[in-house]
């Protein structure tokens, strides 16, 4: 996409007018047609590619306005594997968890005047070849299996969460940990909970950052301090921490609402957080 909505009174927000004022638009676009929340997308130039600055959006299904490939990073969900495997318990150690780096490219500033021709992406398969029980899950698996199915809390699973000292964080029914980033209700706040969701968008304010579920002004935001933020970019191996833009994300965490009522969720370590990142697909070359 190259043109969205504006929320606030309906007009159009072009490439150029996001990049040139982000705060007024940031959160606050959504697809003409399909009406999901939209995210932008830098255009950049790599060795081999260079694409133009585009919208990209969870499109519902069949809308018309899909036109960017997204590519998850996908690589150990339990998608295709025995309901036996898709039942059993899990178990999550932190210090076992690892981190890997996204594509890096730079910004070439470049914009369109029609729409591409790419198509919506399909679901990218993988499996996890675990056959144990309990299942030993880093963070990225349970947040893939997650976004395939929204109800694979409802199986009865117990989980167990161990930080590297050994100390048990979480133990119990999964679904009476999970909580959507869009639906955290007041028995949710001030306790450990897994929280999961879209990352729409995202800014800095004084070296903190904020990961927002959507209107950064009222909607849900995972907090990190300038520390906590830099450790993130180091351990993620990110260029550019738009690169986040339109991820879904998983937390261990706590979260509190402020004097205006916005939810904010907080954690402490990144090793507590996990990412499926997306990226537009490599498909069309310099010189295409």
């Amino acid at each position: 996409m190259i043109k969205t909505k504006y929320s606030v009174d309906g007009s159009i927000c072009s490439t150029l007018d996001y990049e040139t004022n982000p705060n007024k638009y940031r959160g606050l676009i959504t697809c003409l047609e399909c009406d999901r929340k939209a995210w932008f997308i830098k255009g950049f130039t790599t060795a081999k590619i260079e694409r133009t600055a585009c919208f990209a959006a969870h499109h519902n299904e069949g809308c018309d306005a899909s036109t960017v490939i997204l590519i998850n990073d996908d690589t150990d969900s339990e998608q295709g594997q025995d309901d036996h495997i898709a039942t059993s318990d899990i178990r999550i150690d932190l210090d076992k968890t690892n981190t890997n780096s996204i594509y890096i490219s730079e910004s070439n500033d470049k914009h369109n005047e029609e729409e591409s021709d790419w198509n919506s992406s399909p679901n990218k398969n993988a499996t996890n070849g675990s056959s144990g029980f309990p299942l030993n899950k880093s963070l990225k698996q349970l947040l893939s299996n997650l976004c395939k199915n929204r109800d694979y809390a409802e199986k009865n699973q117990t989980i167990t969460i161990v930080a590297d000292s050994g100390r048990i964080l979480i133990d119990g029914l999964l679904k009476d940990f999970i909580v959507p980033i869009n639906d955290i209700k007041h028995e949710d706040v001030a306790k450990l909970r897994i929280f999961w969701g879209e990352i729409n968008n995202l800014n800095e304010v004084d070296g903190d950052l904020w990961l927002n579920y959507g209107d950064y002004r009222k909607e849900p935001s995972i907090f990190m301090n300038s520390n906590l933020k830099n450790e993130l970019i180091r351990n993620f191996k990110l260029k550019e921490i738009s690169e986040l833009d339109g991820s879904d994300v998983i937390v261990v965490g706590n979260a509190a609402v402020s004097p205006n009522g916005k939810i904010i969720i907080r954690t402490g370590f990144t090793k507590y957080i996990s990412f499926r990142r997306y990226r537009p697909s490599d498909s069309a070359s310099i010189g295409d």
